[in-house]
This record gives C-alpha cells, structure tokens and sequence, in this order.
C-alpha cells in the first residue's frame, strides 16, 4: 500500500508541476517601445489640417515617452518593459554632445532593453562605446560581430526578464545586413547576413531558457521583419524599426504550422511610443488578447520635469554655438523621405547644385540618404543649425572623373532604391532607399516597368540595370547633350558614396584615383548661400520618373 500510496503522490506531483508551468506560460506583458528617435528628444511642432486649417501643433519629446512609460509601469508593476529598438542618435546633438544628452534621457525614462541601429555607429566606435558604457540598460543584437574587445559584454545575443506574474521574457536584437553600407562608422564589425537563420538561432537558444514570451527587437526593416515572422516558428511578437514604418494596427502574420507572429512599428522622430499588450496562451500568441497602439506623444501629456531639467541646458548650449545665420530661405524646402528618396527635390536640387559649384565640376550627386531631418524645413533664416540637422555627418567632398559608362552604371545603381508597387523587393540586393542620387548637371530618366541594378551587401553587381532610358548632360553654355559612354566627366560627391557607401561599387573602384578636397558638406552648403545670396530652388524636371 506504501508503495502505490508513493507513486500515485508522486503522479499527482508530476501532474501538479506541469500544470503550474502551463499556468505560468498563460498570460501577458506589455511593452512600450521606441524607435529611429534620431535624436529628437525634444518636443517640436508639425502641421495639422483641423477644420479644414493648418495649425501647428507640438508633439514628441523624451519627456513625454517617460511620463508614459512611468505611468504604465505604476499600473501594472513588474509586468511593463521600455524597449528601444535603435538610432537613438543622429544630427547636430549627436555630433557636439557625442550621444551623452540621448542616453541620460532614456536612462532617466526607464528604459529596460535596448537594440542598436545604424547611426549608432556614425561617429565610430570609440563614440559608440561610451553611450553603451553609459547606458543603465543591457544591449541585445544577436547578429552583430566585432574583434574589438572594448565591446565585450557591452552587447548581449539575447537578454531574459522575469516578470512579476511569472512570465519570462526573452528579448532578442537584430540589426540591419546592410550596417556596412549605410554608415562607415562601422569598419570594425561584421554583421551576420542570414536573419531568418539568426532568428531561428535566437528563438532555439530562449526556448531552452525556458522563455515564455520571445520578442524579437529589430532595426532590420519591416520588410525584413514580415520574411522573418513568416519563416520563423516562436516568436511572439517582433518589433522594430529602420523604416520609421507607423503601423496603426497591428501585423499579424501566419508562419511555419500556422504560427502567429505579431509585428509592430512606432514611426520615427520620437513623436510616437508603441504600446503592445502580448498576451501569450498554451505557449502560443493569444491574437484575441493581444493590442497593439502607436500612441501619439500630443501636448496633452505632461512633460516629465526631470527630463527636461536634464536634457534643456543641452538644446541651450547647442543654440548658442549654432545660432549665427547664414542667410534665408524663400520658400518651405521638403526634406521628407518622401521626397529626397524618391523624385526630385528642391533641396536635394540646392545641395547638389553646391556640391558642383565647390567641387567646380560638371555633375554634382548627392544621396538622398545624407539629406536628415525627415521634415518640411519653414522658410526663413538659415542657421549652421539648420545645416547641421540638414547634412549631420560631417562628410567631405570628393572629385572624380568617369566615363559615361561608369555614370550611367552609377545611375543604375540609384535607380535600383526605387521600389515600383507590387514588385519584388529585396532591400538586401538592392542600393538602400537612402542611396537615391538627386542631381546637378544631369537629367535622367527611369523606368520602373524595367530590371533594377541587382548588388549584393558586399557591394558587389550581381545584374546590370535597365532602369536608365535617358540621360542628359548640361554643357558650360546652358543647353544640353546625351550622355556619352567613352566620353570623360567630372562628378562632385560626398566621401560617403564616394568611398563606396550605399553599394556603390563604382566610386569605390574609382576612389584611389578621387581627390579629396578636405571641404566639409556642411561649410560647403554655407559658402554657396553666401555666393547666392540665400536659398531659392526650384524642380526642374532633373529626375522623371515613368511607370511608377
């Protein structure tokens, strides 16, 4: 009787422990997440149409996100995790304070994981290394490899937290294959190419941990992000950036034996926080109860005073050292990505037009890539501020002289950023969208009915493109002549592209016969407001676009 008395408590045991651990697996978590801040941690005014009226009205800022995130976290104690999904830095404030303003702001917000994108990297690594040392926050990126051993344990293939209702959380970063070709801060690491294989690594290694919840953290892209949820089983929610793509509802996309991947993104610049509800059911993710809300940071919600205390003497140093006017601007210029990455644009036509006229050359090519801001710049007085949030990278400008033929083979490789809806996109084998040339001296027309250049992450041309139907060239008198292939031109461009930046292997095998001319972007863009007087651009019909 002892005997069967011992191993019937000893089922009900075995029965009692698992249904604890399937109770344990059922429940939720919240996350609140940011992405692609930029460096906007401040509020700052946009346009609304209200009643059929434009008014400006003020949004975003570090200050707002972590009066939500605290208030979130006092609800729901313990069950409430901050993420940061990358390029928390960019521009003027990133350039003078070298990260130090962003990074004691999300510290202060309450940040609990963060992931990294590739501005990150654009001061280099020793920059880099200090906003992760300051960091109060670990750093996740599964996919990132470096021999450099100041970064050992400054990021982390995954991180586990336990919450308060006995869920685990297994939280894991991904970054972008193309890290190489959109920042040149970023020589010393490698960057592991495959995300679906890094993925389903990542998801093996945090079911062995006995993670409940997985999370994947991304600064991959949505497209990238829907091909992983719909080859990868178990993971319950992937949330990211890079593409500042504003998802208002929810993605969810059925993968391997019908699982269900929830994929979210919270726009850019800081003016949303996401907040998703992840509610989990039998180890699966329970679509019923699961939310997903891209939040506004709008005015009504009260500014946290210990970030603005932090962070405001910043803005009031960088004002004072950047505030001398240069000159004034006649009419609003459209720095959206929109605009500088997809079609001409004015202000892509001015800063390319500045780089002929310094470089003293036929063509002058400018990336749309290298154009920052992501806004409507107002006409008015133009600042060193306004320039440095306009071109923050500090590059310089380079001459080269090419043949048409390599011309032609450097508009194709532009061309390729262009995505015609419905076709095939593989933003691994094609120039980033960043990498969309606006031009001076040219005229070029593509058709997107036809085959896109095809370029690895190596830089290296897999297909020629056939998107480049006409090009013209502007000679010294004002009128203009076709492109010719064995004729020789001189082009003025960025040391970025001209270094091979944005897969263009063309410059790069040009780049030991450029001439660097040591003259920043910036100061450039100066001394031709100077020269003409202010800003006055205009579309010209540089770039036609057929076949959209």
């Amino acid at each position: 009787m002892r005997k069967r008395f011992g191993r019937g408590l000893l089922a009900f045991c075995l029965v009692l422990i698992l249904a604890v651990g399937a109770f344990a697996a059922d429940g939720s978590v919240t996350l609140l997440t940011l992405n692609d801040i930029h460096s906007h941690i401040y509020p700052y005014t946009i346009s609304q149409t209200v009643n059929g009226e434009k008014v400006k009205v003020e949004v975003g800022g570090l200050a707002r996100a972590s009066t939500v995130i605290h208030k979130e976290k006092g609800q729901d104690p313990g069950n409430v995790f901050a993420l940061e999904m990358g390029d928390i830095n960019e521009g003027p404030l990133f350039f003078f304070f070298k990260g130090l303003a962003e990074i004691r702001a999300l510290n202060l917000a309450g940040i609990d994981v963060g992931t990294l994108g590739n501005h990150e990297f654009d001061l280099g690594p020793s920059v880099l290394e200090d906003v992760m040392r300051y960091a109060r926050f670990p750093f996740t990126v599964a996919n990132l490899h470096t021999k450099l051993s100041i970064f050992q344990n400054l990021y982390h293939p995954y991180v586990i937290k336990e919450a308060a209702n006995g869920l685990r959380v297994g939280f894991f970063g991904l970054i972008a294959p193309e890290l190489a070709s959109v920042t040149s801060g970023s020589r010393d690491f490698t960057v592991g190419q495959d995300l679906v294989a890094e993925a389903k690594r990542m998801v093996s290694l945090l079911q062995k941990e006995d993670c409940d919840v997985i999370v994947a953290m991304t600064h991959t892209g949505i497209y990238a992000d829907r091909a992983i949820a719909a080859s990868v089983k178990g993971i319950h929610i992937i949330t990211g950036g890079h593409t500042h793509t504003l998802l208002e509802t929810p993605e969810i996309v059925t993968g391997p034996d019908g699982w269900k991947t929830m994929i979210t993104q919270a726009g850019s610049m800081g003016r949303y926080i996401g907040v998703a509800n992840v509610s989990v059911k039998n180890g699966a993710l329970d679509t019923d109860n699961s939310k997903w809300e891209a939040r506004e940071l709008v005015a009504s919600i009260p500014l946290d005073r210990r970030i603005s205390i932090l962070v405001n003497p910043f803005q009031q140093k960088l004002d004072e050292q950047l505030s001398e006017p240069i000159g004034m601007m006649n009419q609003d210029a459209d720095a959206t990505k929109a605009a500088v990455r997809q079609r001409e644009a004015g202000i892509g036509n001015f800063i390319a037009d500045a780089l002929r006229w310094n470089g003293q050359t036929q063509i002058g090519l400018m990336n749309g890539g290298s154009i920052r801001g992501d806004k409507v710049y107002p006409a008015g007085e133009v600042s060193y501020k306004t320039l440095y949030e306009l071109l923050p990278y500090g590059n310089t400008l380079i001459r080269f002289t090419l043949t048409g033929e390599q011309i032609r083979d450097i508009l194709e490789i532009s061309g390729s950023a262009l995505i015609k809806e419905g076709e095939e996109y593989d933003g691994n084998l094609r120039t980033p969208s960043g990498g969309f040339l606006q031009v001076s001296g040219l005229k070029v027309t593509y058709d997107l009915s036809r085959k896109p250049a095809i370029i690895n992450n190596d830089g290296e041309r897999i297909s020629v493109g056939e998107r480049v139907v006409d090009v013209q060239v502007e000679n010294s008198d004002g009128t203009w002549s076709p492109l010719e292939s064995a004729s020789i031109y001189t082009i003025t461009t960025n040391d970025w592209v001209g270094l091979g930046g944005d897969k263009y292997y063309v410059f790069k095998m040009a780049a030991p016969t450029a001439y660097d001319t040591h003259l920043g972007d910036v100061e450039s863009l100066a001394q031709y407001i100077r020269h003409m007087g202010g800003v006055t651009f205009q579309e010209e019909g540089r770039i036609v676009i057929e076949n959209k």
